[in-house]
């Protein structure tokens, strides 16, 4: 047997048992991909090659349409729970062989024509580098907002370590009333809605924070196969994974560091479960009526077929209840907000002068939002290596919007992005609301 020729003819689950022998894994079918246009001269000659196994499962690509009349475009049937192949083997079309071609196939099945490809994590040089990745990207969207007019920054750079603590101790202030509300909700209605989870299911949390809303999911599921939290902090991620591991001991609990707005794929040491979103405490709010329609939809493709999704909104009410909640008498609330300048000041070398501006919470009743916004108290200049930023006296940097809304609102944005709402309850005044929606 020729020791380098490749290994063929096995099932998914063999291909990742080998990858984890070594030490290795299966990679996704974006790092493939990624892989395969680094050397485009690798698809002129495949005899003798196979199909390799990747670790995505066979979904849409987000914003796919199907062809109206056509039944076989992933019509969640004998597409269903298939993962992809990606290459080509001896006996392809040569038309199919290219790199963006998809395959598909059973994981639990044998195929003559599939094979392996190994896949391993960064070392801890190219771990910096995604780590300079990041602050890049800070640095671009801090540059981008202070030019622009009004000014503005996105909030998820809130969220470096004190940021995520910060937030925490938010949600215990007693003007905050949404956290205290939906976990009471939830404590009512998530053991009718775990009975539609299934056997084996797989919990994925969207901005997990310190995964608090979790347990009560958690515990009225018992049989949830994992766990799989998703947040920007690193810090915030593993520490609540650790607190979870000990108090789920059976539970497998993955946590994956991103960006819930730009979702990629699901571990295959999930299982293949039905697929249970969740996204707690009205995060959709923060975001822009596009950008929560592309993240319910690019959830959707992430969950995959049969999904479900629980939705927590904040819902419109008095503008006396909801200033206090977002200007709290403790200044907890300000300091988060103050802290993304303290965070620019550290990571991006800014010269923000902290006492110079002040915390603003406003009820912009035309787009029922509460916005957050920190005011400048005096004309200033603010330094970013060459580049200068000039703050009039009153000027703000807009940092958050918090969108409230009815259930018709729920509705159609959920539907927008290709959901349907299977329940939809509400609590008790300060009024909240959990939305369950199905694929």
């Amino acid at each position: 047997v020729d020791p380098s020729a490749p290994v063929r003819h096995i099932s998914l689950y063999e291909a990742d048992a080998y990858a984890h022998w070594v030490g290795k894994r299966l990679p996704t079918e974006a790092e493939w991909e990624h892989a395969a246009t680094a050397d485009p001269e690798a698809f002129s000659n495949l005899s003798g090659e196979v199909w390799q196994w990747t670790s995505s499962a066979y979904a849409p690509y987000p914003g796919f349409r199907p062809t109206p009349g056509t039944a076989a475009e992933y019509n969640g049937k004998f597409m269903a729970n298939q993962m992809v192949l990606r290459g080509g083997a001896f006996a392809t079309a040569p038309g199919h062989a290219r790199p963006s071609y998809r395959n598909f196939f059973y994981p639990d099945q044998r195929w003559a024509f599939t094979s392996v490809r190994l896949a391993s994590d960064a070392d801890e040089a190219m771990r910096r580098s995604d780590g300079d990745d990041e602050h890049e990207a800070f640095r671009r969207d801090l540059v981008a907002g202070l030019a622009a007019r009004p000014k503005s920054l996105p909030p998820k750079w809130f969220y470096d370590a004190l940021g995520s603590d910060l937030f925490e101790a938010i949600t215990r202030v007693p003007e905050y009333y949404p956290t205290r509300q939906e976990a009471a909700l939830l404590r009512r209605v998530a053991p009718q809605w775990a009975g539609r989870f299934g056997p084996d299911a797989v919990l994925v949390e969207l901005g997990s924070g310190a995964s608090e809303k979790t347990r009560i999911v958690l515990d009225a599921a018992p049989d949830l196969a994992a766990y799989v939290p998703i947040d920007i902090s690193p810090t915030a991620l593993e520490d609540a994974a650790a607190r979870l591991r000990q108090a789920y001991p059976a539970l497998k609990v993955m946590p994956l560091v991103g960006d819930f707005e730009h979702l990629g794929v699901l571990p295959i040491e999930a299982g293949q479960g039905r697929r249970v979103g969740f996204f707690p405490g009205s995060t959709i709010g923060n975001l822009t009526p596009e950008v929560a329609q592309a993240l319910l939809r690019g959830a959707r493709d992430m969950l995959g077929p049969d999904a479900l999704f629980i939705l927590g909104v904040d819902l419109i009410k008095e503008p006396s209840i909801l200033i206090p909640a977002y200007d709290d008498a403790q200044g907890v609330t300000a300091r988060f907000n103050l802290n993304v300048l303290a965070r620019a000041n550290r990571d991006l070398g800014t010269d923000f002068d902290l006492d110079g501006f002040a915390h603003r919470a406003v009820w912009n009743e035309a787009e029922a939002r509460m916005e957050m916004h920190l005011q400048a108290l005096r004309p200033m200049t603010v330094r970013l290596g060459k580049l200068v930023f000039r703050f009039a006296q009153g000027e703000t940097i807009h940092t958050e919007n918090s969108r409230k809304f009815d259930e018709a609102r729920v509705r159609a944005l959920a539907e927008a992005a290709g959901w349907r709402v299977e329940a939809f309850e509400v609590s008790d005044a300060p009024r909240v609301a959990l939305a369950l929606l199905a694929s």
